[in-house]
């Protein structure tokens, strides 16, 4: 139901070009009403005193179904809406289809987002972009669309030849099917180590890296390995998060098309040399230079990323094309969709890209095994670990606590992702993360199985329901679950997950106000047949909303 709509359609003062609806705002407080209407807005253009405008509409509007009664305060219209009635209609009417939509049948979204370098340990840097993407690929099929989930692998370049390099020069195949991704991690390190003294380990590298790219008998096997055990142990960490993709090509796939791509660029007069490289002028569009390939010839991520989009598209026929990066990856992109539009791909206009700010721990809570970065792996573990502390020490009994400890753990690092808005950078507080007061995941996974436990208890009766007994705290929450299909259209709109995080949690601290002044089961079947309403339609609601922001439900924790 559009209350604002309906609230807006009472009014009969006229405004030519104004949408009153766009104006309505949920008020901020009871004593303030259900709804408010400032009047600021509409004093600018009519150059009124908005107290004057208030007074205007108050006075045309229609009182009766909908509005009880409405008050001027200030520059503000504030309506007070019929509770009981309001209620009954909601509720009765409740579906989770309403949450749901076809706008997107028969169209297709590729979402690229994971992209790990199997030359390397997945770090915590590529939590956000896992979370994030994943959350957008399930919010697009909310909304009927096909979504194939792109991992654009990272097995291509120098880090290769170093790897293998290391374990020729250090270590052995029967070492590597030992140790597995651990082994060609440490001869990566060494490599780097005795590069930093040895300069000829540089060409040393690139030497290897040749011989992959020529699929030489001897080495190209071996890097064949090297990919397997990474993508192998990738896909472990996507399984723990819950996380499955449609495509695993990479750059080494793609880069068999760069001949035609480059030639394509040449016909088309978009590659110019400079120094030896070549590159394609965007200057003029307000754009550095993009580098295409190197003075020896050798592609770049950019012109990669060409090859890969053209036959993205070929396959999947996409109607919107969205990477999900590091907001640093911002640039590339504006490059890579300029060169789409110049090399007269329409589809350029369906390529988007989705940046976020930086993740990262607070100094000295978890020790790096190797680079700069806390490995993911390790972050994972620490969650669960933290999570199983934290179960053990609840006072109920869990059937399957290992079970609830991975979900609890899987929650808290989601939640940490997507409770502040993708742009800015976030930090995973291990010690917050994992309480079960405050705006944590353990606090919504609580309320949600709270909500479970109420259902369970519930013994029904056929009898009509009583919605007489709505009062603020109840009629906050059925507004919310209301107007939560609002919430997942404007995160959808303005890509922005962490508006449906948001409302998740004011769902959660609106029921739990609830709870602590009204008794649901309150012996009462009328009553009580109503209230058990607001709590299904509320546990549907958050249902869908953990669904989308990749939080796991329990039916006790």
């Amino acid at each position: 139901m559009n209350i604002k709509k309906l609230i807006a359609s009472k009014i009969k003062a006229n405004f030519e070009n104004v949408n009153l609806e766009d104006l309505i705002i949920e008020s901020v407080s009871a004593d303030k009403g259900d709804f408010s209407l400032p009047c600021f807005t509409l004093a600018k253009e009519l150059k009124q005193n908005p107290v004057k405008i208030a007074e205007t509409i108050a006075e045309s509007i229609e009182i009766g179904d909908l509005i009880e009664k409405c008050e001027v305060m200030g520059g503000y219209l504030n309506f007070f809406l019929k509770k009981e009635e309001l209620s009954k209609e909601i509720l009765e009417k409740f579906s989770v289809s309403n949450f749901k939509s076809n706008e997107g049948e028969g169209k297709t979204i590729c979402i690229d987002y994971g992209s790990p370098n199997l030359a390397k340990y997945l770090h915590i840097g590529h939590l956000k972009t896992l979370i994030i993407g994943e959350s957008f690929a399930r919010l697009f099929e909310n909304f009927g669309y096909t979504v194939k989930r792109l991992n654009y692998i990272g097995d291509y370049g120098t880090p290769f030849g170093k790897i293998i390099g290391g374990m020729q020069e250090w270590g052995s195949m029967e070492d590597v099917e030992k140790r597995g991704n651990d082994a060609l991690q440490e001869y990566y390190v060494k490599f780097n180590a005795k590069e930093a003294e040895d300069e000829t380990y540089s060409q040393k590298a690139r030497d290897i890296f040749k011989k992959i790219e020529d699929k030489d008998p001897e080495v190209y096997p071996i890097y064949e390995k090297v990919i397997e055990i990474g993508l192998k142990e990738a896909m472990k960490m996507f399984d723990i998060l819950g996380l499955k993709f449609d495509d695993y090509r990479g750059e080494m796939y793609y880069n068999q098309f760069m001949p035609e791509i480059k030639k394509m660029l040449e016909d088309k007069n978009l590659l110019i040399d400079s120094q030896g490289a070549k590159i394609v002028d965007l200057q003029e569009y307000g754009l550095t230079p993009a580098v295409l390939f190197k003075t020896d010839g050798a592609s770049l991520y950019t012109s990669r990323d060409i090859c890969a989009v053209i036959d993205r598209h070929k396959e999947y026929n996409f109607d919107k094309m969205i990477y999900v990066t590091d907001v640093a990856q911002k640039l590339n992109f504006q490059q890579l969709f300029k060169i789409m539009e110049l090399a007269g791909f329409d589809f350029y206009k369906d390529m988007e890209h989705i940046g976020y700010g930086r993740f990262s721990l607070p100094d000295g809570k978890i020790a790096s095994r190797k680079g700069k970065q806390a490995v993911l792996e390790d972050l994972l573990k620490l969650a669960q670990d933290k999570a199983t502390e934290i179960i053990k020490d609840r006072k109920f009994l869990i059937e399957n606590p290992e079970d609830v400890a991975k979900k609890v753990a899987r929650g808290a690092l989601s939640f940490a992702v997507l409770k502040v808005e993708q742009i800015k950078d976030c930090v995973f507080d291990v010690d917050k993360a994992f309480s079960f007061e405050g705006e944590t995941s353990p606090y919504m996974q609580y309320t949600y199985t709270r909500l479970e436990s109420i259902l369970r208890k519930y013994e029904k009766k056929d009898v009509k329901p009583d919605f007489s007994w709505v009062n603020n705290e109840a009629f906050e929450l059925i507004k919310q679950v209301n107007g939560f299909g609002v919430t997942m259209k404007n995160a959808l709109e303005k890509r922005d997950i962490s508006i449906i995080t948001k409302r998740v949690m004011e769902l959660c601290k609106a029921f739990n106000k609830f709870y602590t002044t009204t008794k649901v089961l309150d012996g009462n079947d009328a009553t009580t047949k109503a209230k058990i309403m607001l709590v299904k339609a509320l546990r549907d609601t958050m249902k869908i909303g953990f669904e989308i922001i990749c939080i796991d439900t329990m039916q006790e924790m």
